[in-house]
């Protein structure tokens, strides 16, 4: 046995040489800017568009946290609801049942126009939308993988005054346990849901093998909240109502006031009388020479 390798084109090799020719013959437009290098819509790093920033600030460390615990349960109750509506093993119903939907379409368009069952294309069609929609929803569904995601974002954030968030996906899939797809994945769902927002940055870079030429290369988002305006109404609500007990719960643990030290109250007649009563007594038992008479 001799240790060259092998010549034989492997099917990584052959997916790779089909998406190439596939791209090359796409007329659809790819979303890239004019650089060719970034996306679409990506600003400059010194662009105030990608430094959003005052969205993410807090007035205080009760706010903060009760805004961060909001939304990380939040993100959890949307992971539950997706978990009861699709249980194990039903996307994969789904898919069977299109592709079984399917197959009966063309065999019934195959068949003359007498022999069809009169209304059963438009039911197969019917349950085909059906199908479709729940499939998207299946995809827009938070997963336990996007909730490890979310956490990991967080702990990005300066609180320091500053509301700058920019973590690149590497520092974000490493903080999660994940990979950098899994993130772009998760990242598409919570902007469905509103539970984030961002800008694309990028910025010019000298090339490796020409340092005095530029070029324009992509780098991290910038991340901010904007819940009122991207979120579902009832997502929105559930919100504020989980960070207003919380916010209840920091004023109700807050150290209480120590009240002002009050004047002493003046001495009132009787004690003055007493006093006074006292004092006479004393004199009377000293003599004139200072000794008890």
């Amino acid at each position: 046995m001799t240790g060259a390798l092998s010549s034989t084109p492997t099917i990584a090799v052959f997916s790779t040489v089909a998406n190439r020719i596939t791209n090359a013959v796409d007329p659809r437009p790819r979303d890239r800017g004019p650089d060719r290098r970034v996306r679409a819509g990506c600003v400059d790093e010194a662009d105030p568009r990608a430094q959003p920033w005052d969205h993410n600030r807090f007035s205080s460390t009760a706010e903060r946290i009760s805004t961060s615990e909001s939304l990380l349960a939040v993100t959890k109750e949307l992971e539950a609801q997706h978990r009861a509506a699709f249980p194990r093993g039903a996307k994969k119903k789904l898919q069977d049942d299109r592709q079984r939907l399917h197959d009966e379409a063309a065999e019934l368009a195959a068949l003359p126009a007498e022999e069809r069952p009169v209304g059963r294309p438009a039911m197969i069609r019917i349950e085909l939308e059906r199908i479709e929609a729940a499939l998207v929803q299946h995809g827009h569904g938070i997963t336990r993988a996007d909730v490890r995601v979310y956490e990991a974002i967080w702990s990005f954030l300066c609180f320091a005054g500053s509301g700058q968030w920019f973590p690149s996906w590497e520092a974000i899939a490493k903080a999660a346990n994940c990979c950098e797809k899994t993130v772009g994945r998760a990242l598409k769902r919570f902007k469905h849901h509103g539970l984030l927002a961002w800008n694309s940055r990028s910025t010019l870079k000298s090339r490796r093998c020409d340092p005095t030429a530029k070029q324009r290369v992509q780098t991290s988002h910038a991340y901010f909240l904007d819940l009122k305006k991207r979120m579902a109404e009832r997502v929105y609500q559930r919100f504020v109502q989980l960070r207003d007990r919380r916010m209840k719960r920091f004023a109700l643990t807050k150290a209480p006031v120590a009240p002002p030290h009050a004047p002493p109250s003046p001495p009132s007649r009787d004690i003055a009388a007493q006093r006074q009563a006292v004092a006479s007594l004393g004199a009377a038992l000293f003599g004139p020479d200072g000794h008890l008479g």
